[in-house]
């Protein structure tokens, strides 16, 4: 399980104490706990776990030299510019005269070089890689009129089709695929329904929420032990003061029913965090053409740790119809 369930475990373990005194404080816990850096890193220094460990030794270890590659493969720190007038900012890998473009989206509270398991397998087949920091990181938006913190998707989408209009800019000739984890796969979903240029061919979402609603509100009760009603909505109530993030309109499901760009959905069977079954709603959400894949056994995010061969094989096999070779 991610670092996410071990900071909504600390965050819960306070909550549980003061519960029964005011949903509102409930809310404010979760806003400083959970949705801002500074809370959510604390919070995880007070509840370490131990990482998850796949049942299965994999065909071979994805992570191992990923995170060397990522720190001796060169690349740089680049900035955009939003609709919204902020400023994200990603590492961006030229791979040669590659027109094929992976924009590589991480997951809450990681960094870009969490994703070097990943990024390197698309460098090898030659991609260009912008592996953008997620809002809520220390690199993530700069704004006077943004909050530094993480809004789960909502208004990373808008970054992410920043990027995307970075990269064509760059080159017009670029093909893109968006892959993103988590997080990163709800900001994938989210984005793609917003207009997009046709240079995106396609996008992989794995292990991605519904929408942020559902996700509270299954950690909420799994991992609280609060009842949604009146503890989310007056958590939603708190935030909604600190940042522009609706649990609600933050719907994977919503926007994928606005997009045709080609998806291929991935989840691990075992996952309960973001539960299993999500992926089946946002699959049947999505109109366009799709394919998944479900890893028997894997944890949250660990679908390319438990079996890296099966994963890549599918992300090739999909991607290959869409980018040229």
């Amino acid at each position: 399980m991610k670092r996410l369930s071990k900071v909504l475990l600390g965050a819960g373990a306070t909550v549980l104490g003061i519960a029964a005194a005011s949903p509102v404080i409930v809310g404010e816990i979760l806003w400083h706990g959970v949705l801002t850096k500074k809370g959510s890193d604390a919070l995880g220094k007070y509840f370490a776990e131990e990482p998850a460990v796949p049942s299965q030794k994999p065909a071979f270890d994805i992570c191992e030299g990923a995170g060397e590659w990522f720190d001796s493969t060169p690349h740089e720190d680049v900035i955009t510019l939003n609709s919204i007038g902020d400023t994200p900012m990603a590492v961006l890998f030229k791979n040669g005269d590659s027109h094929k473009w992976a924009i590589v989206c991480h997951g809450y509270t990681a960094e870009p070089c969490v994703m070097a398991r990943y990024a390197r397998e698309y460098y090898k087949k030659g991609y260009n890689l912008v592996m953008p920091y997620m809002r809520g990181t220390v690199k993530g938006v700069k704004s006077p009129k943004s909050v530094v913190a993480y809004t789960m998707g909502y208004l990373d989408k808008l970054d992410l089709v920043a990027w995307v209009n970075y990269v064509v800019e760059l080159d017009p000739e670029a093909q893109i695929v968006l892959h993103g984890e988590s997080m990163g796969a709800a900001t994938v979903m989210m984005a793609v329904g917003e207009s997009l240029p046709d240079n995106v061919k396609c996008t992989v979402e794995d292990c991605g929420y519904t929408s942020v609603w559902d996700e509270f509100a299954h950690n909420i009760v799994d991992m609280f032990h609060l009842p949604v009603f009146p503890y989310l909505y007056a958590s939603q109530l708190c935030i909604k003061r600190h940042i522009d993030l609706d649990f609600k309109k933050a719907s994977c499901v919503e926007a994928l029913k606005k997009s045709k760009t080609p998806m291929l959905f991935i989840h691990g069977e075992a996952d309960t965090f973001v539960p299993f079954e999500m992926v089946y709603k946002n699959y049947e959400a999505f109109g366009g053409e799709k394919d998944i894949l479900t890893i028997p056994e894997a944890d949250h995010a660990l679908s390319v740790n438990t079996d890296p061969v099966t994963y890549f094989n599918k992300v090739w096999e999909f991607v290959g119809k869409y980018i040229e070779e």
